[in-house]
């Protein structure tokens, strides 16, 4: 039996997706089998062992985000047989924003509805890039974020083309679940909006707006969107009380966006991705930013509904990414979305040069360029999993050193002097050596000083280098390991206990 070409099309679209999402899943596990907690990713853990540990969870305003990262991790882990002191392993502990990231690269692949070259040559662009790599295996809520954002997009584009009641509570029941995963949804929501309307030629007109919202629709996603709202952060209505810093928590982070000591430049989040050598190391995505930048002229520049999802994704990420560059509070992470479009708009190019070129020549040429650029950019990867908590990584911020793993080493090899014995530690400084917290979890004996003059001289006493008490060099011995880049830590053991130790060496 013979194909024809649409089928056989079909069927390779399908085989070569299948690959793309399992060629993704495993370098994401990969490299977090590589890389070493960052503090954000290990405050973010305690949250979930503690949920997974005690049934319970309080929202905190100030910090740590939303519950739905938290439940739906705790939901996965029971489901796959995870416990709480199986989130040691850094796999295990990441593995919904894995999931997360996987079920994106499959939205992408089939989130326009039919078998469209852009959006298989965006999905396999997204799995090997080293940028998607990292934060799709980050245990923070982007990866989350990021996948309902996109699911949030196209039911508003549905719901834009077909304004009803059953469109409307979805789009409501989304939103909430956006902002309960993530407050800078308020950011995705304007890029969102904007997309959307962006894409239609009279979508900015009032009456077209208007006719869009027509009551009962709109009243119905208020309502949604509330009882959703009510639902996440009351903790499936057992707990109320979080309601109320759930909406004072808008107040705290709109004044991080003023920066909070993560102010950055304009320029910042197009430095990440731009050609540059560090200490004889090449970074960068030069190909990858080209075609992007000729993909969203491109489809700037072309009307037609063979090309309205590609419009709407990269018209999203483009907003999102102008929005995010202007305010002053800048983290790599928070480019995860725009990443997503900024492969749609690659793939666009590449594929009007495949498929609508009637040359031979060209479609030879732009199979080759796909495939050159599909290799450097698992290039990249390869390079940013090697320097996997190096600070010479462009995508990397404010990480953990490896060094840290030699003193978290340090302490297992103190404690197994008398494994029935737990030690006594202090930890002194104003942000607790995060992520060490994260591994004296089991430790009852562990105690927390920010004001380093009044901290005890406990068996072990760690703390920023040069701010502990000068007398602890009478009864113990000090070592020193890094934290993070310009972050030096100092571990004063007893000296009993130095040299219990050293018998063993």
């Amino acid at each position: 039996m013979t194909l024809n070409p649409k089928t056989l099309f079909r069927i390779l679209y399908i085989v070569a997706g299948i690959g793309v999402v399992w060629f993704g899943i495993s370098l994401r596990i990969q490299n977090s089998e590589a890389r070493i907690l960052h503090s954000d990713e290990a405050v973010q853990a305690y949250q979930l062992w503690e949920l997974m540990e005690t049934g319970h969870y309080q929202y905190d305003p100030e910090d740590k985000h939303g519950p739905t990262l938290y439940y739906l991790s705790k939901i996965l882990n029971n489901a796959v047989g995870i416990s709480g002191d199986d989130l040691s392993d850094r796999t295990n502990l990441r593995l919904l924003p894995i999931l997360a990231s996987a079920l994106l690269l499959l939205l992408i692949l089939v989130g326009n509805g039919k078998f469209d070259l852009t959006f298989l040559i965006a999905a396999a662009l997204f799995a090997i890039s080293p940028f998607p790599v990292i934060y799709g295996a980050y245990y923070v809520q982007e990866a989350l974020f990021v996948l309902i954002s996109f699911v949030l997009l196209y039911a508003g584009a549905w719901y834009w083309r077909f304004p009803e009641v059953p469109q409307a509570i979805l789009c409501g029941l989304l939103t909430a679940a956006l902002f309960a995963t993530k407050e800078t949804a308020i950011i995705h929501i304007a890029a969102i909006g904007l997309a959307i309307l962006a894409m239609n030629e009279s979508g900015f007109r009032l009456s077209e707006i208007k006719k869009r919202l027509p009551r009962t629709p709109v009243a119905a996603c208020f309502g949604s969107f509330v009882l959703g709202w009510i639902f996440f952060y009351s903790s499936g209505f057992t707990n109320f009380s979080q309601l109320t810093d759930s909406v004072l928590a808008f107040v705290n982070y709109a004044e991080r966006s003023q920066g909070a000591g993560h102010d950055k430049p304009l320029f910042y989040y197009l430095s990440i991705f731009w050609p540059r050598t560090a200490e004889g190391i090449q970074w960068g995505e030069a190909p990858i930013l080209v075609f992007a930048f000729l993909g969203l002229v491109l489809l700037a520049m072309t009307s037609g509904k063979r090309s309205d999802r590609a419009r709407l994704v990269v018209y999203y990420g483009a907003i999102a990414f102008a929005l995010y560059s202007i305010i002053p509070y800048k983290t790599p992470w928070l480019m995860l979305a725009s990443y997503v479009s900024l492969t749609v708009a690659a793939g666009y190019v590449l594929k009007t040069l495949i498929v609508d070129q009637s040359n031979s020549w060209i479609r030879i040429v732009a199979i080759g360029v796909v495939l050159f650029t599909l290799g450097d950019q698992y290039q990249s990867t390869q390079l940013a999993e090697r320097y996997a908590a190096d600070t010479r990584n462009p995508y990397l911020y404010q990480h953990t050193t490896g060094q840290f793993a030699k003193l978290v080493e340090r302490i297992e090899d103190l404690e197994a002097l008398d494994p029935d014995t737990q030690l006594s530690i202090a930890v002194g400084g104003e942000d607790n050596a995060w992520p060490l917290p994260w591994h004296l979890r089991n430790n009852e004996t562990v105690g927390y000083w920010a004001d380093t003059n009044s901290i005890p001289a406990l068996d072990l006493v760690i703390g920023p280098a040069g701010s502990l008490p000068l007398s602890l060099k009478e009864t113990h011995t000090p070592e020193y390991h890094g934290l993070r880049e310009n972050v030096l830590l100092e571990c004063w053991i007893r000296k009993e206990l130095w040299e219990a130790f050293m018998q063993t060496r």
